[in-house]
């Protein structure tokens, strides 16, 4: 059993051009230290604007009134500049398109339109309001896309326009991870290497709540890698934003990329689609190696994806839903020719070889020629943002992954496997965030997540409970019973987090100070070889009882019990 507890308190502080020198080297000190100490997280799900207000002669405007308003939801932010005409609007729903208003007495007001903020970025807005005595109109101002954004470090930000251009076969979330420069593919089962780390080294979060493999078996890192299916469906995302070396202290607890997700939610306008997509071997090119008309069509197979996605307003402007629901069935056929087997035994052999099985040991091995393996995946997600008032906005959403992979082994010429010998591997995922974001008195603005994943990987035998048995035959061999690996597997893990920061001014300096607490408990049970395992030297010693060549077994010290149970 595992159990984790992660505290941090974060400082950020912002400084005049003109401060001091010891107040410079004090802060200096105060945030080295802050970074040394730090154990914090990457749960970013919001964007922000930042910048000043001034006259055309450069004096600060202190006071002017700054409105953000999100158009798809007709959500309102509001701010006021401070001294030195700085201003901030935190916690921001990132996407758009957003229309800012920057007004002040006696000056005319200006407007930008079709801003759209990055998700993890701060827009950086520096406004200049010309006196109504030199023009009485109003400036409008069309924003270019993202021009005007603050990083926040070496990383990338994958938004709508992309993530509906970059192609994707798969229809994973590598598939646009790869968009990253520092990123790469390491594996065939999705794992994704940032900056040159190990897969298990990145943070996966989904609208703030964990979704990387805490206990870090799956090569693709992710809840549900080890079933070959991603946490969630590609058409509930909204966003991506990779961070891989990012200056805000408050962001980290990995040493390859941090990836944030936020999902999709619900506008003014109701939207939705329904989708199906296929994908056979008809649809596939031919092997593209060797000579051109030796090329072959892979074997067959079948990719199937059916899903829907609907988000509207259950209250204009104030009470906002989105869903998606989605089905996943792949089947890929793995047939084998008995002619290309090199062992002693015939195909009569191996079927007097099977009605034995039955009879003697009432087991059904499984078939030899063709042992397909599927996957077969159901993701729900649903979301509620509620904006409270003016002041309060509160978002809840929720994932469902079950899925469940029939991993098999084909057939060789040295090698008969039956159905059977492979495994069984269910996973499945539930994951629920709420965030409460809040604008309080004299710019001060706070938010708090808490979130909690729960994941039961619960790896298994195909067919009922058997050892597992191989016979030497010849040049080949029989493989059959339960997986060796499979016998007793158990993994459950839940995580629980808490975070509230709160962003506030005094002067000139910008704080932010919050807590991040990570709670994981993991419970794993694995005991291989739990049913025992068989090596025989040839079929005939195994079909008269003699004694094998070889025999292992694995057990629990504290119990008698066999399987997950003990």
């Amino acid at each position: 059993m595992i159990s984790q507890c992660q505290i941090a308190l974060f400082c950020r502080l912002h400084l005049k051009s003109k401060i001091n020198m010891y107040i410079k080297k004090v802060c200096l000190v105060a945030v080295t230290l802050l970074v040394f100490i730090i154990l914090a997280s990457a749960q970013t799900t919001t964007s922000g604007i930042s910048g000043t207000v001034k006259t055309v002669d450069g004096l600060a405007l202190e006071g002017a009134t700054i409105t953000a308003t999100h158009e798809p939801t007709g959500t309102v932010y509001t701010g006021q500049a401070r001294a030195g005409g700085r201003f901030d609007l935190n916690y921001l729903n990132n996407g758009g398109p957003y229309v800012i208003q920057v007004t002040y007495v006696n000056y005319a007001a200006e407007i930008r339109k079709d801003v759209y903020l990055s998700l993890g970025e701060i827009y950086k807005l520096n406004s200049v309001l010309v006196s109504k005595t030199s023009t009485l109109s109003e400036v409008t101002v069309t924003a270019t896309a993202r021009s005007s954004e603050v990083k926040g470090g070496a990383g990338t930000n994958i938004g709508r326009d992309k993530m509906a251009n970059l192609p994707t076969v798969g229809r994973n979330l590598q598939d646009f991870l790869r968009f990253t420069p520092q990123a790469k593919l390491t594996s065939a089962d999705g794992g994704i290497s940032i900056a040159g780390q190990n897969n298990r080294y990145n943070a996966f979060y989904i609208d703030g709540a964990i979704n990387n493999d805490v206990f870090g078996l799956s090569n693709s890192g992710t809840n549900g890698g080890q079933a070959s299916s991603p946490p969630i469906s590609i058409d509930a995302i909204d966003q991506f934003q990779v961070i891989i070396s990012p200056y805000d202290a408050s962001i980290g607890n990995f040493t390859g990329g941090g990836i944030n997700a936020t999902t999709r939610s619900g506008s003014n306008k109701t939207s939705g689609s329904v989708y199906y997509f296929f994908r056979n071997q008809e649809l596939t090119g031919k092997t593209p190696f060797g000579p051109k008309d030796s090329a072959t069509r892979l074997n067959n197979f079948g990719n199937k994806t059916t899903g829907f996605r609907v988000g509207g307003a259950i209250v204009k402007n104030k009470l906002f839903y989105f869903i998606n629901a989605e089905i996943q069935r792949d089947t890929r056929p793995q047939p084998f020719v008995f002619s290309q087997y090199r062992g002693a035994s015939t195909q009569q052999d191996i079927n007097n070889f099977i009605t034995t099985l039955k009879s003697k040991f009432n087991y059904d091995a499984g078939g030899y020629l063709d042992n397909p393996e599927t996957i077969d995946a159901d993701k729900i997600t649903a979301k509620v943002d509620w904006n409270i008032n003016t002041k309060n906005r509160l978002s809840i959403s929720y994932r469902y992954n079950n899925a469940r992979r029939l991993n098999t082994s084909t057939s060789s010429s040295t090698s008969i496997n039956f159905f059977n010998n492979g495994f069984l591997f269910p996973s499945k995922t539930n994951s629920v965030s709420a965030e409460l974001k809040s604008t309080l008195k004299r710019g001060i603005s706070n938010r708090l997540l808490m979130t909690y994943t729960g994941v039961i990987d619960d790896r298994g035998a195909i067919g009922s409970p058997f050892p597992r048995v191989t016979i030497l035959d010849g040049a080949g061999r029989f493989v059959l019973g339960t997986e060796n690996f499979s016998t007793a597997n158990l993994l459950k893990q839940n995580n629980i987090a808490l975070i509230d920061f709160l962003k506030f001014n005094v002067g000139g300096h910008f704080f932010t100070v919050g807590t991040d607490n990570e709670f994981s408990h993991s419970y794993n049970v694995f005991i291989r070889d739990n049913y025992g395992t068989y090596t025989y030297g040839n079929l005939n010693d195994f079909l008269v009882g003699a004694n094998p060549n070889r025999y292992q077994r694995s057990f629990s010290l504290v119990d008698k019990t066999s399987g997950d149970n003990t």
